[in-house]
């Protein structure tokens, strides 16, 4: 405040000595006296307006500092001389204006904004539905055995698988992308078997078989009578059951076992020759009806090391003997006249003839040793 104080006295003093150079001056140098004083009076005028202090001056920059001989970036150029260019690593240029943005895209630093280009909302990813296609079921299967003592009423659970494809699509009319899957059902099964009278060797076999989630099927060949099957489903909300009723009708002819005849004796008898004696553990069941029996076996000769060929086809001995009896509790075949020292084995084949019997053959083996 002193300072702009100072400066308006000092232009009034101005003044007022141009107003006296004026009165002065008497040979017709007037008119250039007022034009000084006109002069001053614009400068008086220029400080009395002016009451604030002058702007802080634009930073300078650090190695090429403003000097008065020398054009600043920006000032204009004398004529004749090029123009200096503006170097922008020098000054930083002014910051962009805001730019309008989509509320759904946050600004990043960095990033262009077009005000005239609105991105779109993000859209929520929708792929259409994924779909099944149906492969087939994989049967599941179990074997029921039932002898003299079993209960005549069994249940059992079974599960069944369902196998096929589950199809997935990016976008509708795209490729597919499928994987495999499996689904299970599960259903219990009961089965009801009629009265009927088994020996306490005899077992009868039942299959049974779910094939798709409502469908059980039961295989008889196994069994020993011929059965009648109805088969009723009972099912709810929460139950799946199939039930299988079998009335027995006739029993069906008996298939032979090998463990029917079990040897008893193999060896030398006391006229000399070699005989074989079976007894038949069925005897009684099938009493009445016919047997016939095979016996065929050879020694096992020690072979040595450099044994002459004749000798080697020497040492063996064979045998087939088939003979048929009635159905008693032991049978005697002869199976050679002149015994030989040595191991022998022997296959047991034999068939049953009669009402009960299905006419089947059975085998079994025996191994004996003669000394």
């Amino acid at each position: 405040m002193k300072k702009h104080i100072l400066l308006v006295f000092a232009a009034a003093m101005s003044v007022s000595a141009a107003a006296r150079a004026a009165e002065v001056n008497y040979d017709g140098s007037k008119a250039g006296g007022l034009d000084n004083f006109i002069d001053v009076l614009d400068i008086v005028s220029d400080l009395a307006g002016n009451n604030h202090h002058p702007g802080p001056q634009p930073p300078q920059h650090p190695v090429y500092p403003q000097n008065p001989g020398h054009q600043q970036p920006g000032q204009p150029h004398h004529p004749g001389q090029p123009p200096i260019p503006h170097n922008p690593g020098h000054q930083p240029p002014p910051p962009p204006p805001p730019q309008p943005h989509h509320p759904g895209y946050p600004q990043q630093p960095g990033y262009p904004q077009y005000p005239n280009h609105p991105l779109p909302p993000p859209q929520p990813y929708n792929p259409p539905p994924s779909h099944y296609n149906f492969g087939g079921y994989r049967e599941s299967c179990r074997t029921l055995s039932f002898n003299a003592q079993s209960p005549l009423s069994v249940t059992e659970e079974m599960i069944l698988e369902e196998y096929g494809d589950e199809c997935q699509s990016w976008n509708y009319g795209g490729p597919q992308h499928c994987r495999p899957v499996s689904n299970y059902h599960k259903r219990k099964v009961t089965v009801n078997i009629g009265s009927r009278k088994l020996e306490p060797w005899e077992t009868e076999r039942l299959e049974v078989c779910l094939r798709s989630p409502k469908q059980v099927e039961a295989n008889i060949s196994g069994m020993l009578y011929d059965y009648s099957v109805a088969s009723r489903n009972d099912d709810g909300l929460f139950r799946r059951v199939t039930i299988l009723t079998l009335t027995p009708g006739a029993k069906k002819p008996a298939q032979p076992d090998g463990k029917e005849l079990e040897m008893t004796f193999a060896g030398i008898t006391t006229s000399g020759d070699v005989r074989l004696t079976l007894k038949d553990n069925r005897a009684d069941y099938f009493r009445g009806e016919k047997i016939t029996i095979t016996a065929d076996g050879m020694n096992i000769p020690a072979i040595g090391p450099n044994m002459p060929v004749d000798q080697l086809l020497g040492s063996f001995v064979k045998f087939n003997v088939t003979a048929a009896f009635d159905v008693a509790g032991t049978y005697e075949l002869k199976l050679m006249d002149a015994p030989k020292p040595g191991k022998y084995i022997v296959t047991l084949r034999f068939f049953r003839s009669g009402p009960l019997s299905s006419g089947a053959e059975a085998s079994s083996m025996e191994t004996f040793e003669l000394k």
